[in-house]
């Protein structure tokens, strides 16, 4: 097409358009801001949403990362005695768990405390003594590895509550009894609380 073809039609076009009516003119104009309003909506709409999963993400990532390292490092600290304090050289953060320390007291009942987890409180009231133990594990590693430690001994387990968090056992041998309290907190961070009663 020529440009002097496409002047002829414009140029025969152009008294079409002179002859709508304004009122049609006004209803265009008004969709069109109407159009245009929704797809600014909906960007700001788009840019919110993701700008909140990034910020989700972002506060997530340092926490997932921190807790699997501690886990990792727990239990080759399991399988290597000494690997956190020679990761405490390189990474201080490893270096600064190692502040944690037993308090005094003795561990008590009849399994072994679970490997990784500290002795954070210890109290004796008359024959009954309350021992609980700290430290980031593996939650579910930790509950078995106490309910088939309690039934190798000859216990029998009483379950009192579970919670996906939580969850409040009393084991059963004769007349002795001993309560198991675990939880884990939002971090990540193992409690184990054992309650018995000396003979």
């Amino acid at each position: 097409m020529s440009k002097l073809g496409l002047f002829s039609y414009a140029a025969a076009f152009a008294p079409r358009l002179l002859q709508v009516r304004r009122s049609t003119w006004l209803a265009a104009g008004v969709g069109l801001l109407v159009l245009l309003l929704l797809m600014l909506w909906a960007l700001v709409a788009l840019i919110g949403g993701l700008w909140g999963q990034a910020r989700n993400l972002s506060n997530a990532a340092p926490d997932v990362l921190r807790d699997a390292t501690r886990a990792a490092v727990v239990q080759v600290d399991v399988i290597v005695p000494g690997v956190r304090e020679r990761l405490g050289e390189f990474v201080p953060a490893l270096k600064s768990e190692q502040v944690r320390r037993d308090v005094s007291g003795t561990d008590v009942g009849p399994v072994a405390r679970y490997p990784g987890l500290t002795r954070a409180y210890w109290h004796r009231e008359g024959r009954e003594i309350t021992v609980r133990y700290e430290g980031a594990a593996n939650y579910v590693a930790v509950l078995d590895h106490y309910t088939k430690g309690f039934a190798a001994q000859g216990y029998r387990q009483n379950l009192l509550s579970a919670a996906p968090d939580a969850e409040r056992h009393e084991y059963i041998k004769d007349a002795d009894r001993v309560g198991f309290f675990l939880t884990k907190d939002p971090k990540g961070e193992v409690k184990v609380t054992i309650v018995t009663v000396l003979p």
